[in-house]
């Protein structure tokens, strides 16, 4: 038996079904990720429906959904807050792709957690606004996801700790007796992660070879916390972009 619900979602990424079908795997606040069929989104008549396939678009949906089934259906959507710029600028289009592949990845409970969904909805609006120091955008939302995914490191880092452990998320004294750390060079970049805000994004990484070497870090550290990460296509992209 299904329930009508209504939700607020961000479309994450979509699959192309049949001839003139999609599944739309959407993250909602009420529901946590579930996977949506949307048909007439492809073929000579397209419906509005293909809003539903834009990448952080963020609508507001009337479902009908069942805890016993993987793929539901949609009543009713339309579209919250249309995004101003990610769409026309091809760099922050490089972010959005890389940041929704990722998350496509790590959000793949169903649980809802609407702490996690804010934070997105939150993240989208700073993503979708010109900002100082936006190409860094990705390695900030990147950083404070790890609050909500339960893996935010330590940010005790007084006295001789200069090493970062990226095993237990902690600075340390010493270069851990493992491999999964970052020495003292690599690893004072990654504390600038835990003294930025909104209005100082320019100071994370300021050219291309700090960025990315921010980035490897915290993808090394995704790694090591959460499954499904693996080897993102939008990568190479991402990293090409910026350089």
């Amino acid at each position: 038996m299904s329930t009508l619900i209504k939700t607020s979602g961000i479309v994450l990424d979509h699959v192309l079904y049949r001839e003139t079908s999609a599944i739309v795997h959407i993250y909602t606040r009420e529901l946590g990720r579930q996977n949506y069929i949307v048909n007439g989104v492809r073929g000579n008549r397209k419906s509005r429906k293909t809003i539903l396939l834009q990448p952080f678009n963020r609508v507001k949906l009337e479902v009908y959904h069942s805890p016993r089934k993987d793929l539901h259906r949609i009543k009713e959507f339309y579209l919250d807050r249309p995004l101003v710029n990610i769409p026309y600028h091809q760099s922050s289009r490089a972010q959005t792709f890389f940041l929704v592949e990722l998350l496509s990845r790590i959000l793949v409970m169903q649980d809802p957690a609407p702490e996690l969904y804010d934070f997105l909805d939150q993240s989208i609006d700073l993503a979708d606004a010109p900002a100082e120091g936006a190409e860094n955008i990705h390695l900030f939302i990147m950083f404070r996801l790890t609050w909500f995914l339960g893996f935010y490191p330590d940010p005790e880092r007084t006295g001789n700790r200069f090493w970062f452990d990226l095993k237990n998320g902690d600075f340390v004294g010493h270069e851990p007796a493992h491999p999964l750390f970052l020495n003292p060079e690599r690893a004072a970049l990654f504390a600038r992660l835990f003294d930025a805000d909104v209005y100082s994004l320019k100071n994370i990484a300021r050219n291309s070879s700090e960025r990315n070497n921010i980035l490897n870090a915290l993808l090394d550290f995704y790694r090591l916390h959460t499954s499904g990460v693996g080897t993102l296509k939008s990568l190479e992209i991402l990293q090409n972009m910026f350089h």
